[in-house]
């Protein structure tokens, strides 16, 4: 097995990640369409569980054009790095993904969701390694996480398949309808990674 002894310096992904399952891009304004209509299509699922996506009907173009800028700020300072999920063959937004820095130096957090219709297939599984597998190349980062509410064994699954180990199980606010109010905790380190 080939190991990476060199790690990259900085805190910053490349813009494309790709597999043969899943292509994930730098989430820009230009997907404001694709990525609009994955999350319309979605609402009834995202609102379970996504406090962004929590109200009864599907957010407006407008919102989803002022997150995608902001996504923009928050890439160039170094904080979220989000991504649209596309189809490998059709270039079809199926989800977005994102690593994120607030848990603290040395660990990177990885969020994900995908297209009700494209749900169950993997993609998830594969986005998610994608990330993992960049997070832990960065020197700084020691431990990447992944957190859910209980209620949500889908994610859960995702997190297991990849042998993240579950690290803790704490009570917090319920934010959405679907969620059952305990944070399921998940990490991987480095090491543990190779």
């Amino acid at each position: 097995m080939f190991v990476n002894t060199r790690r990259m310096p900085r805190l910053e992904p490349s813009d494309r990640l790709e597999s043969d399952v899943v292509v994930l891009e730098r989430a820009r304004p230009s997907h404001i369409d694709s990525f609009h209509a994955a999350i319309e299509s979605s609402h009834p699922e995202l609102h379970a569980f996504m406090d962004w996506a929590s109200g009864d009907t599907p957010q407006t173009h407008q919102v989803t054009l002022d997150v995608l800028a902001t996504w923009q700020v928050m890439w160039r300072e170094r904080r979220e790095f989000n991504f649209v999920m596309t189809d490998p063959d059709s270039a079809e937004v199926i989800g977005g993904c994102g690593l994120m820095t607030r848990q603290g130096p040395g660990r990177l957090e990885i969020g994900y969701w995908v297209r009700s219709d494209r749900a169950g297939s993997g993609i998830a599984t594969e986005a998610a390694r994608l990330l993992t597998e960049v997070a832990l190349d960065i020197e700084t980062i020691d431990i990447a996480q992944i957190r859910h509410d209980a209620a949500n064994v889908a994610s859960g699954r995702v997190a297991e398949k990849l042998g993240y180990t579950e690290t803790e199980r704490r009570d917090v606010e319920v934010d959405t309808p679907g969620e059952a109010g305990v944070e399921v905790i998940w990490e991987i380190t480095q090491s543990d990674w190779l």
